[in-house]
């Protein structure tokens, strides 16, 4: 249990994750946030509405995801 230094802390991309929006389309480090703390970050440069739903590929995340290093999180109206 204790494995703090696995490959899932390590500075895989310094945290980076691919975050996208209509037309915005950004890797930034936002790694470790939920995807509800994300769109607050980006609501008000980017527009995204409460009501975007947000994908990891096809799957639907939920507000408390955790969004890890690598992912590519879009939201979608």
């Amino acid at each position: 249990m204790e494995n703090n230094m696995s490959s899932a802390s390590a500075p895989q991309q310094n945290g980076m994750a691919n975050l996208r929006f209509g037309v915005y389309n950004q890797p930034t480090n936002i790694s470790g946030k939920t995807v509800e703390q994300a769109r607050s970050q980006f609501s008000k440069i980017w527009g995204i509405p409460t009501d975007a739903v947000a994908y990891k590929g096809k799957d639907k995340l939920d507000e408390n995801y955790i969004i890890q290093p690598g992912d590519n999180v879009e939201f979608h109206r």
